[in-house]
């Protein structure tokens, strides 16, 4: 990889923590798009096989720190969320948007299941069914996450140029 995509990378790791980690107001917490798991699937679909799985490893332990989690608990998740869409990356690249949307929508749902259960096998508190939500935003949002970054990739690196 070479040092411009790793500064894409860095950067868009930067922001998405930051957009993950705003402050809103309660009613509208549950709603807030999973923006680190969505620059985890965007670079797992790009890079492809020059994905290395020390970066949603280390994302997640940041995530742990900052949210004070349980050390490793988002960096499991992540590690799962990243081989997930690797063995499935050819399809999801094939999809149209809308399409794309959907299995975006379900594989954030299954890291956020994945976090629900191991938080519940450990003993520590569980939200209510609102917890989800997240799924919906962030499939919504994925269109634009993906052209924006889509856009930096090519403007600075050259690496998605069709």
């Amino acid at each position: 990889m070479n040092y411009k995509l790793a500064l894409i990378v860095f950067f868009s790791f930067v922001i998405a923590s930051l957009l993950q980690f705003l402050p809103v107001p309660e009613a509208f917490n549950a709603w807030v798009p999973q923006w680190i798991a969505l620059v985890v699937i965007y670079w797992a679909l790009v890079l492809d096989e020059r994905f290395n799985f020390i970066l949603p490893c280390f994302v997640g332990l940041c995530v742990d720190v900052m949210n004070g989690a349980m050390l490793g608990l988002h960096a499991l998740t992540l590690l799962w969320l990243s081989f997930v869409v690797l063995k499935n990356a050819r399809q999801l690249r094939r999809a149209g948007r809308i399409q794309q949307m959907l299995e975006i929508g379900l594989l954030v749902l299954g890291y956020q299941f994945a976090l629900f259960a191991i938080q519940g096998l450990v003993g520590l508190r569980l939200d209510d069914g609102t917890y989800f939500f997240a799924s919906i935003s962030s499939a919504i949002v994925w269109p634009w996450v993906s052209i924006i970054l889509d856009d930096g990739c090519r403007r600075f690196v050259g690496l998605k140029e069709e």
